[in-house]
């Protein structure tokens, strides 16, 4: 009742104010509209604000029966009505303060610097309201709703700074100007920064911002409006003396020292990273230099403040921008506080299951992924007439179970705390550091008897019947793509066969569009694995296309249904994706496990982000991966690696880079962490190549990227090379290696040995052209079959 009752309260407020405004228009302002002005600029403001809060109700309610309501409309009502209101509040203001003596402050003053001054902190102020409305709502922090009334003050006091350096510009000296226009590049980078703060947290988090036209048209007018009530304000202010209520307002120097030491203090502490959501939401190069611009942007004022003090004693309130700043540094405080997690759950979380939800959910940064979760779990297991019974409150990330019975709460409370531990990224969204495993022994610790659960959430603490039920998941979901080429009825006849073929299918059959598993089944990982592929690979007996169709065709369909229970869509498919979604979406998965790729690129950086793109997406799914190199510094290679990769315990680089283009020179084969620099000797590559592919198990997984040959073949007879090449590859096929061989167009290789000849060895051909901000991939040659769109185009 509570959500219902404040807004009509609101509105009933607004329509007293709307019948007091007619009455007055009516009766009293037929001769005299000027002197009532006011009262029904007042009365305007209270019905147009809480019509404001009525249209908020409006949008609101019906969210909670229907959540895409709110998506399906076309602007922010509320938001755009504001910024009309506000808009007329500061025309309204205009025509007042014309008719006041001190308006003659406005004449002469440049209006294109004002512009000029202004539209880059209107940009990047819009930047920083949408980044942060973004993450607000997929996070729903109240650090956030603080950083917005901290930036609001930040706004004020800038446009207030401002608006007194264009009342002073005619009467101030050059170099007083020239510390004016730095002041504004200043402030413009400070916004600049906070904003691509934002947004390298919404990229971390793997979020995209939306922007339209109909978004920023509200935030434009919203900042134009504010800027030209401060600017307009200062008219009736203007020569006066300094006080506030009566009270003389006096600025004391101490108080300027006392926030000079608050600046320090408050830069040790945010050096500082502290526990909580800030330990997930790390500080990057843009929040070190906001915090920078920021004090900058505080020096400059005073230094301004100093250069124009004979000026600014006509201004009474010019000293309230340092209290200003103030203001925002507590709320700064305030709102990083808030990020500090201490859960009431932490002394019961071992001995009640929701209380556990409850801990590990109060640690989790993304409310979307548990709102999904909540849906997603009510949807499957709870009816209609239940679901009044239990409650989630996504701002508070509580769940609340009392009035359902036992088997609702266990079963919920067991699902979305398996949900929480698949999710993407886990180590971004979680602070606790606990694995799947690990939240599965909390869970079995608590549930001395799991036979209550669904059939589906028991087999997660039983291996061998968990993979049964995600293999008949899997085949179900493939099913329905591959109808249109392989009907249901040759699905039979498929399944009969595969009888034949293994025993273990005997307990699998197919009922008109699902399969059935009997109870009894138990498989294991490795299985489940091999079932699969066996069912593909009969598949693609019967598929009528090349068999990157069919790949392409399942791709998405085995991703969606598998990579939440840690299983690739490599490891289904044996092939070993790009890293690339727009190569491996084209390519049915990527390249083929074990297979030998030509890719022939000049040296630009879309190669290098391809290669990267390659090793990177290697080494987190666990496999190791050999770079050998000579265009590349090894420091370069590892510092972007690192960037995406927490680590490289298999990684390792084949350096012919600093002995060719740096002084570093070396005779011989010198080995370090990561890395064997190498002279310029075939003999010893081809070790080094040897000693680093066999120093993994022949069966384990393996990719290798060589882009040496061009300067090879520079060096050496061009024949002796090709012939290196061929025995380098038939050796990488022999040991799981799956392979990236680069070579340059115009490489004396393929121009004296023949780009035909060279092609031959290789059992995929890409070639890399175009410029760099519009480049393409052609797939000449694919072992699983060449698609029928062979040009993928890629972006930087």
């Amino acid at each position: 009742m509570g959500f219902v009752r404040t807004p009509f309260f609101a509105a009933g407020s607004g329509m007293i104010a709307i019948i007091s405004a007619l009455i007055l228009i009516t009766f009293h302002t037929k001769d005299a509209f000027d002197s009532y002005f006011y009262y029904l600029v007042f009365y305007f403001i209270v019905s147009a604000f809480t019509s404001i809060y009525y249209l908020k109700f409006i949008v609101d309610y019906p969210s909670l029966i229907e959540p895409k309501w709110k998506a399906m409309m076309p602007f922010d009502l509320p938001k755009v009505a504001a910024s009309i209101t506000l808009a007329f509040l500061a025309v309204s203001l205009y025509f007042t303060a014309k008719d006041l003596p001190n308006f003659i402050i406005y004449q002469n003053i440049p209006y294109i610097f004002v512009i000029a001054f202004l539209l880059p902190v209107f940009f990047g102020t819009m930047l920083i309201f949408t980044y942060l409305s973004t993450i607000s709502a997929k996070t729903k922090l109240r650090y956030w709703e603080y950083l917005k009334h901290g930036l609001h003050i930040h706004i004020a006091v800038t446009f207030y700074v401002f608006s007194l350096i264009f009342l002073a510009w005619n009467d101030t000296t050059s170099s007083t100007k020239l510390l004016c226009a730095v002041f504004g590049l200043v402030a413009f980078v400070f916004y600049l920064s906070f904003a691509l703060d934002l947004r390298t947290i919404l990229k971390d988090q793997n979020i995209k911002p939306i922007f339209g036209r109909l978004d920023f048209l509200p935030y434009l007018v919203f900042f134009c409006s504010i800027f030209f009530l401060i600017f307009l304000g200062i008219s009736f202010t203007y020569g006066k003396a300094p006080g506030l209520m009566g009270i003389e307002f006096i600025p004391y120097p101490a108080l300027f020292f006392f926030i000079i030491f608050f600046l320090v203090a408050f830069g040790a502490y945010l050096s500082i990273t502290h526990k909580g959501f800030e330990e997930i939401m790390k500080k990057n190069i843009w929040s070190e230099l906001s915090y920078i611009f920021a004090f900058v942007v505080f020096l400059l004022v005073y230094l301004i403040y100093s250069s124009l003090s004979t000026h600014l004693q006509r201004f009474p309130y010019h000293n309230f921008a340092f209290i200003g700043y103030f203001a925002v540094l507590i709320v700064e405080l305030v709102s990083t506080s808030t990020l500090a997690r201490t859960s009431k759950y932490t002394k019961t979380r071992k001995e009640n299951i929701v209380h556990l939800l409850n801990f590990h959910a109060h640690n989790f940064l993304r409310a979307d992924y548990l709102e999904n979760l909540w849906n997603n779990a009510l949807d499957r297991y709870v009816t209609e007439d239940d679901v009044k019974k239990i409650r989630f409150d996504p701002s508070k990330r509580r769940f609340d179970f009392e009035k359902a019975d036992e088997k609702t709460r266990l079963t919920i409370a067991v699902r979305i705390l398996l949900g929480m531990h698949r999710a993407p990224n886990i180590e971004k969204v979680m602070i606790l550091k606990k694995s799947v495993e690990e939240t599965k022994e909390d869970i079995a610790a608590i549930l001395e008897e799991k036979s209550s659960l669904p059939d589906d959430l028991r087999s997660e603490f039983d291996e061998s019947m968990y993979y049964p039920l995600l293999y008949k998941s899997a085949i179900d979901d493939l099913l329905i793509p591959l109808e249109v080429f392989v009907p249901f009825t040759e699905q039979t006849n498929i399944f009969d066969r595969l009888k034949r073929r293994d025993e273990r299918f005997e307990c699998i059959s197919l009922e008109v569009d699902e399969i059935r598993i009997s109870e009894e089944a138990r498989f294991s990982r490795a299985e489940f694995l091999e079932l699969l592929r066996l069912y593909l690979d009969v598949i693609d007996e019967k598929f009528p296309f090349k068999r990157v169709l069919l790949y392409e065709l399942v791709r998405e369909t085995i991703k969606r249904a598998l990579e939440p229970y840690n299983i690739t869509v490599g490891e289904v498919l044996n092939m070993v994706p790009t890293g690339l979604e727009e190569m491996d979406k084209t390519m049915g998965g990527g390249l083929v496990k074990g297979s030998t790729t030509l890719l022939i690129a000049e040296e630009t950086k879309m190669k290098q982000k391809i290669l990267l793109a390659f090793i990177k997406h290697g080494l987190v799914e666990g496999n190791s991966a050999m770079y050998a190199t000579s265009k590349r510094p090894f420091q370069q290679i590892v510092g972007e690696l690192l960037m995406d990769v927490d680590a490289l315990k298999k990684f390792m680089i084949i350096d012919l880079y600093e002995n060719l283009y740096t002084e570093n020179r070396v005779s011989e084969l010198v080995e370090e962490e990561h890395r064997i620099i190498l002279p310029l000797s075939k003999i010893l590559f081809q070790r080094s190549v040897v000693k680093v592919i066999k120093s993994q198990p022949r069966e384990a997984s393996k990719i290798a990227v060589i882009d040496v040959y061009d300067d090879y073949s520079r060096f050496y007879n061009t024949k002796e090379i090709f012939e290196l090449l061929q025995n380098q590859i038939e050796g990488l096929k022999r040991w799981n290696c799956t392979s990236v061989i680069v070579l340059d167009p115009h490489s004396y290789l393929i121009t004296r040995e023949g780009v035909e000849e060279v092609k031959k060895n290789f059992d995929n051909v890409l070639i890399l052209s175009g410029e760099e901000k519009d480049a393409s991939v052609i797939i000449e040659k694919l072992y699983h079959g060449t698609p029928t769109k062979n040009t993928i185009r890629l972006h930087l």
